[in-house]
């Protein structure tokens, strides 16, 4: 078959290109091998009969170290020839080599990529298509190399190495190739090591015309295997040598220089400044996120009108991947009026010296969040203020500590903030994270991230409710419009309407009669786009649907013809129906068949699929969507798709290939025009899970593992309200998991999979509760499985070292799943009430206590997540609703249940975890009001457990339990607890007595403030001392509340080394826990009436990054740290004395410049002072 070169080159043009470099590759153009003179001389012989690699073979064991010498210093020495520079200079993907010098490696080596050499090893070989981090697979060792990885010195060696340089081969054409990929195979001979047999046996199951061999001669081609790769349309012969081939090209500007098009220079504009990075850092990022670097910035051309015009079409037919950057360098997008208000915002944050939180961009699907992004990142940058990071939409998170990395790079070159746009429309809770992530490591950063409205959230007024000291806090924990978050309207008007009709006219879109006024009546952003751009005439649903079926018939008429064939865009389709274009012919089915015959035609299946997880918002990686059509569906696959406009490849900036619809909310209306039914489309998501395969090489099982877990959270129970479309089906994901699960060897990966897994299973059970199923049986099935899994994984849990935050999710699922269990044995009669013969209370007891345990577990690895104790709350309801505890049984849950409850600060959780905290708070404390805190029923309690019944009245005179706390009654509390030794043997009354006793002292619940003074004395620390010394003994739950208080106490009564310990060690769990206070400021050094102290601290060092320094205190005698920005470069100046505060928080003590009380970052006076300045304020 004679393919002519234009399709060579579009396929070098378009890659990934991968190159196989035989042995023969020096003696191309003059036949001899110039590494056969210094390997005859080595070995002192006259010369040899045989070529360089048969005569390594037959060496004697003596000989092999002096061959390997001679190759390695001829091979670093050589000159290479003109044609081998040019074919090892081109942009590869990768490259493989059976040959064994170094010469080859010198010559990949290029200032704009690195080179990863790596001797393949079995089934551990995981290849990469990074083209500036190229791998150089040594298919059979190298003469330079380490003596594990030296050629083979004899045949038998020889022959176990061929097999696994098949495997490595294998795995490019298979995995790394991709059906539009190229290999080129150039400088081999049929005398080479990588026989005719292995590389026919690796290249046959290619797709048609995806091999090249270049170089060949009549010997080559004579070959049976060569010829049958022929005959086979897999291999293209050349005549030629590639290097003739890419200089002819390239002269007549059919092919672009060395350098790909989308080369890193890894330069970032900050002022006036072009700061550099290091290549090992820049390729950290890239997986992540895309540094805002100057090749995304540049002006651009200059350009026609026709040209431009042909620019803002392709760039409205873009898909939902990385943003169009050149549309907004040339300004092709419409701004939306949020967007000023957007960019004030994160002005504001980048100037404020402290954040709440992150910001959000928040709307319904097709209010331009994404574009609004991409421009807030790209405008940003441009104007240099500040370095600029993006993340676009995809299925796998970004790695926090490749962001830090970033970061702190970006703030020791420049001293200021980084602005990190993550256009992820994930939950709020999600861009929380990475921010106390990057706060808690210290880092200076701006987070803007968005997400779909939820009133919930985003909605309703901000209501507050009054504290005893006259101060307010959230009721109901919501984000603050203006503050925390600018919504993105759903419909234009006004102004904003008729600039966007003016920005359609820029362009030349004529409006037909009436399309203004439809578009003012409707209101919607989204319709309006599809209704003038590009669906004059029709309805958006109307026009994709007829798109959808148009592809599908041109799919089935290619794939039996295999002739070329043409798809054009939905927007074609409108546009030639406006009579902007001419000769479109539509071809459609007007039998009224449904789409039921597409699940039988492997394209049309993968084309459903695509569409199917892209409604989703995740676009599947290619080797999975290949898996469900098969072998002979990827033989034909890339002429069959490079017709069909609905469908978009995607790569990333390491190579990684991925398939998708335009946007989602096209790929939403295609697939819900297919009309397939969601059992239908479980059955699809099932079939894709069990075809998932884990990378054993990759940190956390690779892309598809990824993409599996971000599509369960997005149709999970954890997933949007609406995609939450499929609970019905959770048990069938859930069997395709656990099939899953038997493939994957990493603990960690396993231990993921296994939660999804068990909390799908548990979710289908509570769904069916929910909806009286008339099948216990199976709902007690699908639960006993989900708590042997769940239980398997914990017992191995900390062996193979799972990090804090899989434990915590592992062990609030096993206890999710005993509450479950319970709540289907007190309600399994026929009319879900409770049966005739319910369990014992010992049974229940005993059930609740394995619950409490697990909560506890939770907690230990977390101590201010909510969602554990939110399990014992729901359990604890659940039981005591169904009334079968006694009343002692009912007292201990709900004192069990308080006790967590009270030991929450709930103005330290995200919005959605404090919503939940009041709500069972204030059912909990209402039934305990009704069926406990009566003084005859406290009575009652005493004679049956005396701590728990002092613990209630604590609670009860306290204020606590109405969420209004009074000193005096905390000191009555208090007082009351310590009556009876045995009360503070108690963990329930110890949790409490350690916030009463700083509520009493204080007037505040502990760390519910910022940089408030210590109005305590030395026999109020030593109670707090004491009292943290009990709960450290007896509280089974790791609190870092009174770890901290432990330290402050033991650095106020003098004894700092060991204070400075405890701290050390908070350091380390606060930061293991991410605990989103641990760099907040919380308290002042003070005296006993609650003035802060001033300090003497003379500067011993600054750090060469301005960013710290240490002090010392001659007060204390020992240094101290402090930032030396907040004090001025001024006083930042080694040998300089200042006046100082020293303010506490989990990391320990620190310097801070003194402040009035009432300024910015000033202190907040308790105690006498506090009174005392309060009544002069009043006076004033």
């Amino acid at each position: 078959m004679h393919v002519g070169n234009q399709a060579l080159l579009e396929r070098l043009d378009r890659g990934p290109c991968f190159l196989l470099l035989g042995q023969r590759y020096l003696s191309i153009e003059t036949g001899s091998d110039p590494l056969a003179g210094p390997l005859v001389r080595a070995l002192g012989v006259n010369g040899p009969q045989q070529s360089v690699y048969q005569a390594v073979l037959g060496l004697a064991p003596g000989q092999r170290q002096a061959a390997a010498k001679a190759l390695t210093e001829a091979g670093r020495a050589l000159v290479l020839p003109p044609p081998v520079r040019t074919t090892l200079e081109f942009p590869w993907n990768g490259v493989l080599s059976s040959a064994v010098d170094p010469a080859w490696r010198a010559g990949l080596q290029r200032e704009w990529r690195t080179i990863q050499q790596i001797v393949p090893q079995r089934d551990r070989t995981r290849v990469s298509r990074n083209a500036f981090d190229v791998q150089a697979l040594m298919l059979f060792g190298g003469v330079d190399q380490p003596a594990d990885d030296q050629p083979p010195a004899t045949r038998p060696e020889l022959t176990r190495r061929r097999a696994i340089a098949a495997e490595a081969l294998g795995r490019v054409v298979s995995d790394a190739l991709t059906p539009r990929g190229l290999l080129v195979i150039e400088g081999w001979g049929l005398d080479d090591w990588l026989t005719p047999e292995t590389l026919y046996a690796q290249i046959c199951d290619a797709v048609p015309g995806q091999v090249h061999l270049f170089s060949a001669t009549d010997e080559i081609l004579a070959d049976d295997h060569i010829q049958e790769a022929i005959d086979l349309q897999v291999l293209v012969p050349h005549r030629e040598s590639f290097a003739s081939v890419v200089v002819e090209a390239r002269s007549t500007g059919r092919l672009s220089e060395e350098r790909p098009a989308t080369a890193l220079t890894r330069a970032l504009r900050v002022g006036d400044r072009l700061l550099t990075m290091d290549r090992s850092r820049w390729q950290r990022i890239l997986p992540h996120a895309r540094p805002m670097d100057v090749d995304l910035l540049d002006d651009p051309p200059a350009e026609s009108s026709e040209r431009r015009y042909q620019k803002f079409r392709e760039f409205l037919g873009t898909s939902d991947g990385s943003p169009a950057w050149w549309a907004h360098a040339r300004g092709l997008s419409f701004e939306r009026s949020f967007e000023q208000a957007l960019s004030d915002l994160v002005e504001q944050s980048a100037g404020a010296r402290e954040q709440r939180g992150p910001l959000m961009v928040v709307g319904q699907s097709g209010t331009g969040k994404s574009v609004a992004l991409a421009r807030l990142a790209f405008q940003t940058a441009r104007s240099g203020r500040r370095v600029v990071l993006h993340i676009p939409r995809r299925s796998t998170r970004p790695e926090y500590e490749a962001l830090d990395d970033f970061c702190l790079w970006a703030e020791e070159q420049t001293g200021g903030n980084t602005l990190i746009v993550w256009d992820g429309m994930i939950e709020p809770q999600e861009y929380r994270r990475l921010f106390d992530y990057l706060r808690s490591r210290g880092r200076k950063v701006v987070v803007v991230g968005s997400c779909y409205w939820d009133a919930d959230l985003f909605a309703g007024p901000y209501k507050r409710r009054q504290r005893p000291s006259g101060k307010s806090s959230p009721a109901n924990s919501r984000y603050v419009p203006g503050r925390d978050f600018i919504k993105a309207p759903a419909t234009l008007a006004g102004k904003e309407l008729q600039r966007f009709l003016r920005y359609l006219g820029d362009f030349d879109v004529r409006l037909k009669p009436g399309d203004e006024q439809a578009v003012s009546r409707d209101g919607s952003f989204l319709a309006a786009l599809y209704r003038l751009l590009p669906e004059v005439h029709g309805s958006l649903s109307s026009g994709l649907a007829l798109e959808l079926r148009r592809s599908e018939h041109l799919l089935n008429t290619a794939a039996r013809t295999r002739m070329d064939f043409r798809a054009n865009s939905a927007m074609a389709d409108a546009l030639e129906r406006a009579g902007l274009l001419h000769g479109l012919e539509v071809v459609l089915d007007h039998n009224g068949d449904t789409l039921a015959s597409a699940e039988n035609d492997p394209y049309e299946r993968l084309l459903g699929l695509v569409l199917l997880i892209h409604s989703h918002g995740l676009r599947i990686p290619l080797e999975l969507a290949l898996r469900t059509i098969g072998r002979d569906g990827v033989r034909n696959l890339p002429d069959l798709l490079s017709g069909i406009d609905i469908i978009r490849w995607d790569e990333d900036e390491v190579g990684n290939y991925t398939l998708g619809g335009r946007n989602q909310l096209e790929a939403r209306l295609l697939t819900q025009a297919r009309g397939s039914g969601k059992g239908r489309e479980a059955s699809q998501i099932a079939e894709v899970l069990e075809l998932v395969r884990p990378d054993a090489r990759a940190r956390g099982g690779g892309p598809e593992i990824d993409f599996a877990l971000e599509l369960l959270t997005r149709i999970g129970p954890q997933g949007d309200r609406d995609q939450r479309l499929y609970g019905a089906h959770y048990l069938e994901f859930a069997d395709s998991i656990a099939e899953l699960c038997m493939r994957v060897a990493d603990p960690v990966v396993h231990a993921r999979l296994t939660h999804k897994e068990v909390n799908l299973r548990r979710e289908w059970a509570v769904r069916d509760q929910r909806r009286e199923g008339t099948d216990p049986d199976m709902r007690m099935a699908a639960l006993e499985a989900a708590q042997e899994a769940v239980d398997e994984v914990l017992r191995s849990a900390e062996d193979v070292g799972l990090r804090p935050q899989i434990r915590l999710n592992l062990y609030v699922e096993q206890a999710s799943v005993r509450g479950s269990q319970l709540y289907e044995l007190l309600h399994s009669n026929s009319d879900g009430q409770l049966p005739s013969s319910p369990p014992s209370e010992a049974y229940i007891t005993d059930k609740l206590q394995v619950i409490q345990r697990s909560v506890q577990s939770a907690l230990s690895c977390e101590g201010t997540n909510y969602y554990p104790v939110d399990v014992l709350c729901w359990v604890c309801l659940n039981t005591l609703k169904a009334g079968v505890l006694s009343d002692e049984a009912s007292a201990t849950l709900l004192g069990n249940c308080l006790s967590m409850l009270t030991a929450i600060d709930p103005d330290t959780l995200d919005p959605r975890q404090a919503a939940r905290y009041h709500s069972k708070f204030e059912e909990i404390a209402t039934l305990a009001g009704d069926t406990v805190l009566a003084e005859q029923q406290l009575k009652k309690l005493e004679a049956y457990d005396e701590p728990l019944a002092a613990f209630f009245y604590a609670l009860k005179v306290s204020g606590f339990l109405q969420k209004n706390p009074q000193q005096g009654g905390a000191r009555r509390a208090l007082k009351h607890l310590r009556e009876r030794p045995d009360r503070l043997q108690d963990e329930r009354c110890i949790r409490l007595a350690v916030d009463l006793q700083w509520f009493a002292r204080t007037g505040e619940r502990f760390m519910s403030g910022e940089r408030q003074t210590l109005p305590l004395d030395s026999a109020a620390w030593q109670e707090c001392l004491d009292l943290t010394e009990l709960a450290t003994m007896h509280d089974v739950v790791n609190s870092l509340r009174v770890m901290f208080m432990r330290a402050l106490a033991l650095f106020h009564m003098g004894r700092v080394e060991h204070a400075l310990d405890a701290f050390r060690e908070l350091d380390r769990l606060s930061f293991e826990q991410r605990d989103r206070r641990r760099v907040i400021n919380v308290y002042v050094a003070s005296s006993e009436d609650g003035m802060p102290r001033v300090f003497r601290a003379r500067v011993l060092r600054v750090d060469s990054d301005s960013r710290s320094g240490r002090c010392w205190v001659e007060d204390y005698q020992r240094e101290f740290p402090f930032d030396p920005v907040n004090f001025g470069a001024d006083q930042a100046i080694v040998g300089r004395t200042f006046d100082a505060y020293v303010v506490f928080n989990m990391r320990g003590p620190w310097l801070e410049p003194p402040r009035e009380p009432g300024e910015r970052r000033g202190p907040t006076l308790l105690g006498p002072a506090g009174e005392s300045h309060h009544e002069t304020r009043g006076v004033q």
